[in-house]
């Protein structure tokens, strides 16, 4: 498909998703509204897994930081759910780069099993602190996010909320990946000794992609709680690391619109296998196996993947014969 193409599809999907609360289908602007937020956060972890090449299982703890900062915030110290919500991204961008330096030390398979520990720890923490999470119960209650009279927990302004929302972490995203750094996170991805080589810094680049992960799961995170009025450790456990992954694998890693794709697919396959739905992870697993071997990089990985290093590293070349910095 070409360019002219594939920015039709988009154009038409756009507006059919802007136009689906026309049909008067509650179920479906609801199940989309969960699809919108749960894509932002896999935007983000594209950027990192896709774009960056690090492997990373820790979205679900920057989920639970902007999450539970949203919730214990509001219900606690009753402070204005936007507030709140800022308060939540903010820390778990801090929090991503405090531990991005040590943890980015490690490569492969360590940094993703170290990452997953991560997850795990994050889990164990927010059941354990009883009287400031609520424990396993969990937090209900949570103030939704208003404007005047607008309420971002009803159906219809919650679904065009988070249509916004993600779209602008589509933008967003897309900006970065084409810019100076996501040049670089292009580069290392490939080779970091040659990207080393050419002057980029290869430390400073990976804690940037962990960072910009980290805040889009928490205003991912932070979007759900709002919409929900509710928080527990079960929205963050194993099977919700897991089910991450295979959005992302689904839709096509390093693809612009893979992780809506894949995000749409898991989530909405459940209404689609109707009485079967109970099979779903067994599904699931076996689709994301054949998709490994047949097509390793996903739905859309053909259509839309990463450019070859060698259209990369020209650009930091030139830019380091002329003594610019590469990033």
């Amino acid at each position: 498909m070409n360019q002219r193409n594939r920015a039709l599809l988009v154009a038409a999907v756009g507006l059919a998703l802007l136009a689906l609360p026309a049909s008067g289908s509650s179920y479906w602007i609801y199940t989309l509204t969960i699809v919108g937020i749960y894509a932002t956060a896999l935007i983000g972890l594209n950027v990192l897994v896709g774009y960056a090449g690090q492997m990373s299982f820790a979205t679900t703890t920057f989920m639970a930081a902007g999450g539970y900062g949203a919730a214990v915030l509001t219900t606690k110290l009753q402070w204005n759910p936007w507030l709140a919500c800022a308060a939540g991204v903010a820390f778990a961008g801090v929090l991503a780069y405090a531990i991005g330096f040590p943890l980015l030390r490690l490569r492969g398979h360590y940094l993703a099993m170290a990452t997953f520990a991560l997850a795990i720890c994050t889990i164990s923490l927010v059941s354990g602190a009883q009287n400031v999470t609520g424990g396993t119960s969990g937090l209900p209650g949570v103030p939704p996010l208003t404007i005047g009279s607008v309420n971002f927990s009803t159906p219809l302004p919650a679904y065009y909320f988070a249509l916004a929302v993600c779209a602008l972490a589509l933008f967003a995203a897309s900006g970065l990946v084409d810019s100076r750094t996501g040049r670089a996170w292009r580069a290392l991805a490939k080779r970091e000794d040659v990207a080393t080589s050419v002057g980029i810094d290869v430390r400073r680049a990976k804690v940037a992609a962990f960072v910009v992960s980290a805040v889009f799961a928490a205003i991912s995170g932070a979007m759900y709680v709002e919409f929900t009025s509710f928080v527990s450790p079960d929205l963050y456990d194993s099977s919700m690391v897991v089910q991450i992954f295979i959005m992302l694998f689904i839709g096509g890693v390093g693809t612009t619109y893979g992780p809506l794709l894949g995000t749409a697919l898991v989530v909405v396959s459940p209404v689609l296998l109707g009485r079967f739905s109970a099979y779903q992870s067994i599904v699931f697993e076996i689709v994301l196996l054949i998709i490994l071997v047949v097509r390793p990089q996903g739905i859309l990985g053909r259509a839309a993947g990463t450019r070859p290093l060698s259209a990369i590293l020209p650009a930091f070349l030139q830019r380091r014969r002329s003594g610019g910095s590469a990033a």
